[in-house]
């Protein structure tokens, strides 16, 4: 040491970064200057102490292997802005951080590693700043769009575009593309309803990369997905596509793993054909692979050897993981290496987790933060995850009567929206269901009852086949609608546009509408972050305006523009347009709900306001409730409709 001791100790301590200093093989704290102290918590007393025991929470985020990597090699070792969670308040709450690391291997006289330093940046700040920055101009989409060749556009246009939201179930995949420049594989996964309930699981891989592999694989996949529609068993479907694989060049040797589970009981029948074997990850962080038996590979010994199916009961809140060997497997990294290092980063990823993560639905975290540790030092070869897990409950049905009034669109929009979220579609699902039942019930308020007032009943249900099937009924005699088009044609125009099917029953004692819509969800494909489950906030927002007096006037609606509200609103645009000889700039990004009745008022202002030469412009951004209806509207043929807010200004 040169200088004074007591000199050296303060300058380390007042160190910017924090530093750590370890000794031994175990990396045992043996110095920490105050910026480490307050990173890891002022709680900790850490010198002293292995990091392993000093820092639980460590455990499956890979920060370990890195002191054990420098320590075995002697070589320093770095990692740029790893996201680490770290519970630095000791109240059980982890905090997400991006830490830039890099440790130095200490050694004494005789050259001998003893010891570590490491060097650590708190880069949170930076990295959330570019991470907002880049999902708001969406620029992950504009580069993997810009970046994808021929063949990557192939393999993505070959896997599932949804994936089903059934009873009892929820599911979450990811795919990744190699690193290499051949890109896009054979990977492949998906999830198939089988009508009864259950639901057909399937993770395989094509050998090789490029335009051939991609292409064998889209006709396996094809193949299989009828083979399980068709209601075929497992040894059936598993016979039938063996004898397709001997017939397709590439195809031999493709590895599969196929199950069907049924999550009424958590029976999962499965086979692995040559493929690594499901990871189930239990709530109380126990995770264990189930038996792959000994089939092997497509078209070289599964054809030679009986067929045995495996059996597990999957209990409820279990997650259930089907993956290729691209997650486990790597030049640097054996298969059986691979495997251990899975289980212990999945489980992490399935109990541990900051709030917003933990709100979101196991199988979307298992999956982003599985896929993010795995792959951060690299894959050269695709990675697919398929993440399922019964949730042991059956969803309630949707029943609600009321009467036949304005007043009970604002209530039942937000009964609604709670029962659609909870039932796990997208929002495009819940907007489109959303409005075809208020729509049918505003009918019904104009319409079934020209004397006496009545009552709507309104009833849903998630059924097996993974659709939401609603009915609206009435025990009115609707008036005849009249000779020329009008709002209410215009209004089941945009009800059938919303849902699969729809049909109408008309009795001598009353009317029902009924009507159904397929639930689905968006693999990831790519990387991308932990949506938290959805809340029905927007829906409750009660209705009001804003108008701003500028040049153009420039007026802002949020909540609901249905039959209650249509008629303020007109009131509230005439005034901002001085009767429409002014032009009009309308916000409509916060509006919850968009009835016909509020369609009907905005052509009734594009047609008044081009007769006088004025110009009308409408925003609504993609996404929300308003773009969806304008965009089945047409309306774009009459008035200019912005979808990035800030161009309207």
């Amino acid at each position: 040491m040169f200088g004074d001791p007591r000199a050296i100790a303060d300058c380390f301590d007042e160190l910017p970064a924090a530093v750590f200093v370890f000794s031994g093989p175990d990396h045992v704290f043996t110095a920490v200057n105050r910026a480490a102290r307050a990173m890891v918590g002022p709680h900790r007393d850490v010198v002293g102490r292995r990091c392993r025991e000093a820092i639980p929470e460590e455990a499956g985020q890979r920060v370990a292997e890195l002191l054990d990597d420098a320590y075995e090699t002697g070589q320093p070792v770095s990692a740029p802005e790893w996201r680490i969670l770290l519970d630095n308040n000791a109240d059980g709450e982890l905090e997400e951080l991006y830490l830039t690391l890099t440790i130095v291997p200490v050694r004494d006289s005789g050259g001998d590693v003893v010891g570590l330093v490491s060097h650590v940046l708190d880069v949170t700040p930076a990295v959330s700043a570019r991470r907002a920055a880049e999902a708001q101009a969406t620029a992950f989409e504009h580069r993997y769009h810009a970046a994808l060749d021929g063949v990557m556009s192939l393999q993505r246009s070959l896997l599932p575009e949804r994936l089903p939201v059934l009873p009892g179930v929820e599911l979450a995949a990811r795919y990744l593309a190699a690193d290499s420049e051949q890109g896009a594989g054979g990977d492949w996964f998906d999830a198939v309803p089988l009508g009864d309930g259950r639901l057909g699981l399937v993770v395989g891989d094509v050998v090789g990369s490029g335009t051939r592999a991609t292409a064998v694989m889209g006709q396996l996949r094809a193949v299989l997905m009828e083979l399980l529609l068709e209601g075929s068993d497992i040894p059936e479907v598993l016979a039938r596509l063996d004898r397709f694989v001997a017939r397709v060049p590439g195809a031999a040797a493709t590895t599969l793993c196929l199950a069907v589970l049924d999550p009424a009981d958590g029976r999962l029948d499965y086979i692995c054909c040559g493929h690594p074997p499901p990871l189930v990850l239990a709530a109380d962080g126990r995770s264990g692979y189930l038996p792959a038996g000994a089939m092997g590979p497509l078209g070289v010994v599964a054809a030679t050897r009986p067929v045995v199916v495996q059996t597990a009961l999957l209990q409820a809140t279990d997650v259930l993981l089907l993956y290729t060997d691209g997650l486990v497997e790597g030049p640097d990294l054996p298969l059986c290496d691979g495997l251990d290092l899975l289980r212990g980063v999945a489980a992490g990823a399935r109990t541990r987790g900051t709030p917003p993560m933990m709100a979101a639905a196991a199988p979307d975290r298992v999956c982003e933060l599985t896929v993010e540790r795995m792959t951060r030092k690299g894959h050269t070869d695709d990675v697919t995850l398929l993440a399922v897990q019964c949730t042991g409950a059956r969803p309630e049905p949707f029943e609600a009567e009321l009467p036949a009034s304005p007043g009970i669109l604002s209530p039942l929009r937000t009964q609604l929206d709670d029962w659609l979220i909870a039932r796990g579609g997208s929002d495009e699902d819940t907007l489109a269901v959303r409005f075809a039942v208020l729509e049918a019930v505003s009918n019904v308020i104009e319409h079934a009852y020209p004397d006496d007032p009545g009552s709507v009943r309104v009833e849903g249900a998630h059924d097996d086949a993974g659709r939401i099937c609603m009915t609206v009924s009435d025990t009115g005699q609707w008036v005849p609608p009249p000779v020329r088009p009008n709002r209410r044609d215009r209004g089941f125009a945009l009800i059938r546009s919303c849902m699969d099917t729809v049909e109408i029953d008309r009795t001598a004692t009353g009317t029902s509408i009924l009507m159904d819509r397929t639930l689905s969800r968006r693999p990831v494909v790519g990387p991308d972050s932990v949506r938290p489950q959805r809340t029905a906030g927007s829906s409750k927002e009660a209705f009001h305006v804003d108008i701003t007096e500028v040049s153009p006037p420039h007026v802002v609606v949020h909540g609901p523009i249905d039959l209650p509200s249509a008629a303020d609103l007109h009131r509230r645009l005439q005034d901002a347009s001085r009767g429409g000889v002014l032009p009009l700039t309308i916000d409509l990004t916060g509006v919850s709900h968009l009835a016909s009745a509020g369609v009907q008022l905005l052509y009734q202002l594009a047609e008044q306001m081009a007769a006088d030469g004025c110009r009308l412009r409408l925003i609504a951004p993609t996404g929300t409730a308003a773009h969806q209806v304008l965009t089945l509207t047409a309306l774009h043929q009459l008035t200019e409709i912005v979808e990035d807010p800030e161009a309207s200004w």
